[in-house]
């Protein structure tokens, strides 16, 4: 007679237990079918999706190197600025300083000699 009690508690817990697992098992079955369509349709639209973002690096390498060539062509164009106008005005406002200077020490000299007489 115990053992009966038993097996009637155990057969009742597992009709509870199947009870509340149906409608979990359904809601999986539903999610599982909504996941297999989304990945059918990522599978769908990938191989565009790949294209276009090769294409993409594509440009971003083409504006890269014509960025690169750019920098290139500026640094040329400093360097032969640097050699062809600025150092030459750099020389010519030497020669002025210096000319300046010597016409300054011209005019206090003879400053000085007129101071004397």
């Amino acid at each position: 007679m115990p053992w009966e009690i038993a097996l009637v508690i155990l057969l009742l817990s597992l009709v509870v237990l199947i009870y509340m697992a149906i409608p979990v098992l359904l809601r999986l079955r539903d999610t599982l079918k909504n996941l297999n369509q989304t990945l059918e349709t990522l599978n769908s639209n990938l191989p565009e999706v790949m294209e276009n973002v090769q294409e993409i690096s594509g440009t971003v390498n083409s504006i890269s190197k014509k960025v690169e060539n750019t920098v290139e062509d500026f640094v040329e164009l400093e360097q032969l600025f640097s050699k062809e106008i600025k150092d030459p005005l750099q020389n010519i406002a030497n020669s002025i300083g210096t000319l300046l200077t010597i016409v300054n020490k011209l005019f206090d000299i003879k400053k000085k000699n007129k101071d004397k007489k």
